[in-house]
């Protein structure tokens, strides 16, 4: 009976070790971050320990786009044309792979994306790692509250997408507009295409869907409240062509589970 309990315990950690031993933005802090010097969260809400999870995983969406949707009281500030140095405790990065980062005005309904690093993004970055990666706010950003999004489909393993959002406050100008594309949601669930696996530097990585991604500007009244020109983010990414592919990705993972756990048994028989 006892070697029967280790035997489950030690699958499930392992299970447990696989889902969630990813990465998450540390700096600014994403919401409800466990982070040292992070705030506690909002009132009614719990610390997320898990922030370094994945949003969907196989086209199966386990949280929305912010994982929470209750900001801060309290904002970081940034100036507009300040870089900001975030960061990122790694986990495992699964080969690097594709970010984006991204601005919001209007409480997540519409996304401008500011910044884009194709297929190197957090690439050759080790466990237990803190890695920093400078973005901009544009130099035209309105003043406002804004939430800031940070974006990643990772290169090799499940094919998964993950996203942490911060509270922020941009310190710029009484109003105007911001440019740039709209948010690509691959691998985000089966509505989205599915980008595979890319190890390899000739492997196919759907940087034509990053490319194709649409213009889109957000006009921000003085007062912060924000009209944009562009349909909600959730209809930017082309409908899924890859069903099938989702499938075998899915025995893939499935298939992958059950042999690791039968591996393990011997260590406990």
């Amino acid at each position: 009976m006892l070697r029967k309990s280790a035997l489950w315990i030690a699958a499930l950690q392992l299970v447990a070790l696989a889902a969630y031993a990813h990465v998450d933005l540390i700096a600014p802090c994403a919401r409800y971050s466990s982070a040292p010097g992070c705030p506690p969260p909002p009132r009614g809400q719990s610390i997320d320990y898990n922030t370094n999870a994945p949003i969907s995983s196989n086209g199966i969406n386990i949280q929305p786009l912010c994982k929470h949707s209750v900001p801060y009281a309290k904002r970081t500030v940034y100036k507009a044309g300040e870089s900001i140095s975030t960061g990122y405790g790694i986990g495992s990065s699964h080969g690097g792979g594709h970010c984006q980062w991204a601005l919001s005005y209007d409480r997540e309904k519409t996304w401008v994306v500011i910044q884009t690093e194709i297929r190197t993004c957090l690439q050759g970055t080790v466990a237990g790692q803190n890695v920093k990666i400078p973005v901009t706010i544009p130099t035209d950003a309105p003043s406002g509250e804004v939430t800031f999004m940070w974006a990643w489909i990772n290169a090799v393993g499940v094919r998964e997408f993950y996203s942490n959002c911060a509270d922020i406050q941009v310190d710029g100008r009484d109003g105007g507009s911001i440019s740039g594309v709209e948010l690509l949601l691959s691998n985000y669930n089966t509505t989205y295409d599915l980008i595979p696996e890319f190890p390899n530097p000739t492997d196919p990585d759907g940087h034509e869907l990053f490319d194709a991604r649409k213009p889109i500007t957000i006009s921000v009244k003085g007062s912060g409240s924000s009209i944009t020109s562009a349909p909600d983010p959730s209809t930017s990414s082309k409908p899924n062509k890859n069903a099938a592919g989702r499938g075998w990705h899915r025995l893939q993972s499935t298939l992958f589970f059950i042999s690791t756990f039968f591996v393990f048994i011997p260590l406990y028989m």
